[in-house]
């Protein structure tokens, strides 16, 4: 079979997002589950690890055993696919067939990036993807020869030569004639990303070959990978080689509602990070106050609905929620994530250089606000609390903090804006219309709309509005429109 590899050669306007392994960083790797979340992210390729079972089955697992899905020693090569399939399954990841993720990746308009761990796998893969016709392939080996052999064999699909730390890949892909050369340098020092140099670029440009790279996780990393001219960058967050911020510099500010909690548990460490990576400018949290005087980040007053305990939070010590597993009730990937400390979330927005939106339920609203400036500048972080009081006395204490009001909680927007001189002010799909937020702009106020639905046709009508900000529970809903819309305009 015959297919056409011009698309590795087109020019793109940004490298290509491969989900290593699917999105592994919100789910198990090589799942279906991770290759769903690595769609929702927009990865444009799914690299898949692929062996071969004792009955001839080509499936998705990265080791040779069992050790890291179940415990189990045995190689995936010595066991029929439905034993297989029984031991990850009661694992809690049951490991796919490959063609289950070619029907996935069909069905989601991905492309197949195939890390061929041994080679009667890698044969296979290619005859399960040649019989389907997909057309979106890259085969990875790090073997010379196998690479060589594939293409005097007339693989029909680009071939990749993935290159470990020390290697040359030059002089091994001039034995082993590659489509692609894929350098493995995510372990080579701090920024690896600094060996693509000119002179590396020169050299494979002369032999005509794209470059992808390792998988890569650190932010500031993975932006200079992002803006040197490579084929694609592989992460096991793809939302990090995309961030929103980038392609839409004049949309409205995101904010994500309880982080990115259609990625990771809400009002988590993962939830905030996720949202941070993806490019959002902000994370919603709420805070609540421990019986012993800590603040932690959690929606309830209760502990029921997202965590592993029960009972009000302002009852309970400190050392008892912050042990709570606060992730199972997200999935079982997250079994590990726990109630994060108010500043355990500041930290992180240091770090990512991210923005916050606190909202204060059960805690003093002062003491929240102490913690919060001693990490984060006034511009960098506004607050909002049902308890209008709560509000009036940061007013008093803080009279530069930004503050939220909610026109629906007033007679009118004058008496929203004379309650406590908020700078930002809330609509919803009820209130906010044209009228309403150009009257906020001519007071030099910023309009927000906060909408937690999914219905295509209200987020367009509240992204048309312009807002200057936009308080959601999908943003990536919202990311994906701006997109068409971007791509509407670009072809009129």
């Amino acid at each position: 079979m015959l297919i056409s590899q011009d698309w590795i050669r087109k020019p793109r306007a940004r490298p290509l997002s491969i989900a290593h392994r699917g999105a592994s960083a919100y789910g198990f790797d090589n799942t279906l589950e991770a290759y769903r979340l690595a769609h929702h992210l927009e990865a444009d390729l799914w690299e898949v690890d692929v062996h071969l079972t004792r009955d001839g089955v080509v499936v998705a697992c990265h080791d040779a055993d069992l050790r890291a899905v179940c415990g189990d020693r045995r190689a995936v090569a010595d066991l029929d696919y439905e034993e297989v399939v029984r031991l990850s399954a009661n694992a809690g990841r049951e490991i796919p067939r490959f063609e289950a993720v070619i029907d996935l990746a069909t069905q989601l308009n991905a492309g197949i990036y195939v890390d061929a761990k041994v080679q009667p796998a890698a044969r296979a893969a290619i005859e399960v993807l040649g019989a389907r016709e997909f057309e979106r392939v890259i085969i990875g080996t790090s073997d010379p020869e196998f690479c060589r052999h594939l293409k005097q064999a007339g693989c029909p699909f680009a071939v990749s030569l993935l290159v470990g730390v020390g290697q040359d890949p030059f002089v091994l892909a001039d034995q082993a004639k590659p489509d692609l050369i894929h350098p493995c340098w995510e372990r080579a020092g701090a920024r690896p990303d600094r060996l693509l140099d000119a002179a590396f670029f020169a050299k494979a440009d002369m032999r005509g070959l794209p470059v992808v790279t390792w998988h890569e996780e650190r932010p500031d990393v993975a932006a200079a990978l992002c803006s040197l001219p490579v084929f694609g960058i592989c992460s096991d967050a793809p939302e990090l080689l995309r961030p929103y911020h980038d392609l839409f510099p004049d949309g409205p500010v995101i904010v994500c509602h309880r982080g990115l909690r259609s990625i990771a548990p809400e009002n988590t460490l993962a939830s905030v990070r996720a949202a941070f990576s993806a490019g959002f400018q902000f994370a919603e949290i709420d805070v609540h106050e421990t019986a012993d005087g800590e603040i932690v980040v959690l929606h309830d007053d209760t502990l029921d609905r997202t965590t592993s305990l029960s009972g009000l939070v302002a009852q309970r010590q400190f050392a008892e929620v912050s042990a709570a597993d606060a992730g199972s009730h997200h999935g079982s990937f997250f079994a590990k994530e726990r109630v994060p400390h108010l500043r355990q979330v500041l930290e992180l927005a240091e770090q990512w250089g991210g923005r916050l939106y606190v909202e204060l339920k059960q805690a003093d609203p002062l003491k929240v606000a102490r913690l919060v400036l001693d990490h984060m500048t006034l511009d960098r972080v506004f607050f909002w609390s049902f308890e209008s009081s709560h509000m009036r006395a940061l007013r008093q204490a803080f009279p530069d903090a930004q503050l939220m009001a909610r026109p629906q909680d007033y007679a009118s927007i004058d008496a929203c804006l004379a309650d406590y001189q908020p700078q930002i002010l809330e609509f919803n799909v009820e209130n906010a219309t044209a009228e309403n937020l150009s009257e906020i702009r001519s007071a030099g106020l910023q309009s927000m709309i906060a909408y937690m639905g999914r219905d295509l046709r209200l987020m367009g009508e509240m992204i048309a509005l312009k807002p200057d900000i936009l308080n959601l529970d999908e943003p990536f809903l919202a990311r994906s429109l701006m997109s068409a819309d971007q791509r509407l305009c670009e072809s009129e």
